[in-house]
């Protein structure tokens, strides 16, 4: 029997005072000096707060920003179409472009040292992105991203602090300001803020005491704690000492982040590569020569706590080095053999994303596994290994899935079991899982190709022997566009709703009809998480065993199986 969930810091949910602008600036004095380069960046042709030499010590990384900040498409956004008036627009992150940030096809970059430069649109509350050769002096492309927005910048991390550290809220329960928080930099949201509707860019500095942890919310757009937040931890072992060099996982970056690995079994071929903020991210899949996989990948991990306040992360998975990662690769991928009554019927590739404490309080793990079978059925599964901030959060990974069901790119027919027959679909739309609606064999979904050939989807129902409990994910189907999540992407929607809005349903908003497109498959389940002795999930624990600390994980798994057409019973 599973004990209910009892959050003993259930009404702790507390908004912060209203306190003047002007009354904030003179008490924070780094508030006071952000809000004077916003308001010169105002004033400034064009209207963006750029990252200065000490941000950006490289000249190509300034060079990079100088070229963005000149190129017309990059400055569409930046002033209101209709009366010119300037908006608030600010560079976030100068970084190398990575192999990941081309999908496989880097052109030009491909022989040049090419830079990403995003910046963060605080107005419409989207991110716009620009690659830029440094060597010819010129901008590659530009790309715009709505409703999303990416890691902040290390100004504004420290910012995010220096509020949080002198709110009166916060100090009553400090008594020292000089204290930082234990984590600085998750993106967050709280019920009735503004935060919560993704309309502002907030993060929720997070200081740790023993067995609890205290959330200070802060919107940085507005430059003000939002509000404050207690969540249980449950015991755990001593905290982890953590070095800059061992987050910078020189050999990971440099093998899996910075190149396109190729991996050929059991008539199975591939690309894989570690994105910047996407995970493992698997291309160009063959099954004895046909391609069935263009691209798979995690976008992101949205994680809420509380069944009351709405209120969470955003957390993003991948390379260890110049990111926008928050929790990093561990490791580079692993090829393991699948095993069934004692004979080997296929591989796997994993990934081990993890904040180095972890599993101490407030850190976070997520593994990706991708499943390939002889018989030529794959499996797309991603899992939660805790430990995470609290006792009450419920996890939903936000999966791409890029199917080729009929081979090199022909158009996708998208059909689902109603319980006695295969309804097709129309157009653009989502779906509930809904386990009263599955074929004998598990089936909800079917696509196919215009040859016939293509995938019964199997959704996750506890069926798969890893543990899991059953995906509860909402599904959704979407035209093919490549600026639609091809790319690395930046955080998308937010992180705490508990409807269908996970931020695939901004691509099929208002729909489109599917008749002879490709299609888009994006997945999102739902794991509650339990850290209630005899029924942990999404859960890991520290506890001693032979004298010694040992760490026990109890992984929430979940995933569709991709099972062919021809060869389905």
């Amino acid at each position: 029997m599973t004990l209910p969930v009892v959050d003993k810091f259930a009404d702790t949910s507390t908004l912060a005072q209203a306190v003047p602008r002007e009354q904030l600036h003179s008490s924070i004095p780094p508030l006071a000096d952000y809000w004077q380069h916003v308001q010169a960046a105002l004033q400034a042709d064009p209207p963006i707060l750029l990252l200065n030499d000490k941000e950006l010590p490289e000249a190509n990384a300034q060079l990079a920003q100088k070229l963005a900040v000149a190129h017309p498409e990059f400055l569409k956004f930046t002033r209101d179409d209709k009366t010119n008036a300037p908006l608030r627009n600010e560079i976030m992150t100068v970084r190398k472009a990575l192999p990941a940030d081309f999908n496989g096809n880097a052109g030009p970059c491909a022989q040049a040292e090419c830079w990403r430069v995003e910046m963060y649109d605080h107005f419409h509350n989207a991110s716009t992105i620009a690659f830029a050769d440094v060597s010819k002096q010129q901008v590659l492309g530009v790309s715009r991203q709505n409703y999303a927005q990416p890691d902040l910048s290390p100004r504004l991390v420290e910012l995010a602090s220096a509020i949080a550290g002198a709110a009166p809220e916060v100090q009553a329960i400090l008594q020292d300001r000089n204290r930082q928080p234990d984590k600085k930099d998750f993106k967050t949201a709280l019920q009735d803020s503004m935060c919560e509707r993704s309309h502002h860019l907030c993060v929720a500095p997070t200081y740790v005491f023993e067995n609890d942890a205290l959330w200070a919310i802060v919107d940085l757009t507005d430059g003000k704690l939002v509000g404050t937040r207690w969540t249980d931890l449950g015991a755990s072992g001593p905290k982890t000492v953590v070095t800059e060099r061992s987050l910078e996982n020189e050999t990971t970056f440099r093998n899996f982040c910075e190149k396109v690995s190729s991996l050929s079994q059991s008539g199975w071929d591939m690309d894989y590569v570690i994105t910047g903020s996407d995970g493992l991210q698997l291309s160009n899949v063959k099954f004895n020569g046909k391609q069935v996989l263009k691209n798979a990948k995690v976008l992101d991990w949205h994680v809420s706590y509380s069944t009351r306040e709405g209120f969470g992360y955003s957390d993003a998975i991948g390379c260890p080095l110049f990111s926008a990662a928050v929790v990093i690769a561990y490791n580079g991928p692993k090829i393991e053999p699948i095993v069934k009554d004692g004979q080997e019927v296929g591989f796997a590739v994993v990934q081990d994303f993890r904040q180095p404490p972890w599993p101490t309080p407030c850190n976070y793990r997520y593994v990706q596994r991708f499943e390939f079978y002889k018989d030529g059925r794959f499996r797309v599964a991603q899992a939660d290994f805790g430990r995470g901030c609290g006792t009450d959060g419920t996890y939903r990974p936000v999966v791409r899935i890029d199917l080729d069901a009929g081979g090199a790119g022909s158009v996708d027919t998208i059909a689902e079991w109603n319980g006695a027959d295969w309804t097709a679909w129309d157009k653009e739309q989502w779906r509930l899982q809904d386990d009263a609606k599955f074929t004998n064999e598990g089936y909800q979904y079917r696509v196919m190709g215009q040859d016939g050939a293509g995938f019964y989807i199997e959704p996750g129902r506890g069926q798969f022997g890893d543990g899991g409990r059953g995906d509860k994910a909402f599904t959704y189907f979407s035209a093919y566009k490549p600026e639609e999540g091809e790319q690395d992407t930046v955080t998308l929607g937010t992180c705490c709703n508990k409807d269908y809005q996970q931020g695939p349903e901004h691509f099929i908003e208002p729909a489109e009809p599917l008749q002879g497109k490709d299609t888009v498959l994006w997945y999102v389940p739902q794991m509650k998480n339990d850290g209630n002795p005899g029924s942990e999930y999404c859960w890991a624990d520290t506890r001693v065993k032979d004298g010694v600390a040992n760490v026990e994980v109890w992984p929430c798994w979940s995933g569709p199986m991709f099972v062919p057409v021809k060869e389905a019973s």
